[in-house]
């Protein structure tokens, strides 16, 4: 039951951190947000980069379902191990990222998600 429920914490977190990728993304002044909370409203490139992260957190939101089996997309569990450690390892590191970020909003927001996902992602890597 404990994976079940680590498994969907990550992945609504994902959600909701897809979604501001996507504002961010639209060009919307939530920038504090996000990449160091340089810059209010993204530049291209920036905004390109917020799209790659969207279709990596829906790979980690599969990867993370089919671990614990709640879905079969890709049915290869050494793939989704792999890619659910390597999320998990990411998410770590950015953690610490969020936490020495310059902006505040980031680090009162986006660390803990990044943190909770984090544990969430290696509770599954661990124990499915």
């Amino acid at each position: 039951m404990t994976i079940l429920i680590a498994a969907l914490i990550a992945v609504v977190i994902f959600a909701v951190v897809s979604i501001i990728q996507l504002l961010l993304a639209l060009g919307l002044p939530l920038g504090k947000l996000a990449y160091g909370g340089k810059y209010e409203r993204l530049p291209t490139k920036m905004r390109i980069m917020s799209i790659v992260a969207i279709g990596i957190f829906v790979l980690a939101s599969i990867s993370i379902l089919e671990r614990t089996g709640i879905i079969i997309l890709f049915n290869n569990p050494i793939f989704t191990l792999v890619v659910v450690w390597v999320i998990a390892v990411y998410l770590a590191l950015n953690t610490l990222l969020n936490a020495l970020s310059k902006s505040k909003k980031e680090k009162i927001i986006m660390t803990p998600l990044s943190l909770i996902a984090a544990i969430c992602c290696f509770v599954v890597a661990i124990v499915a």
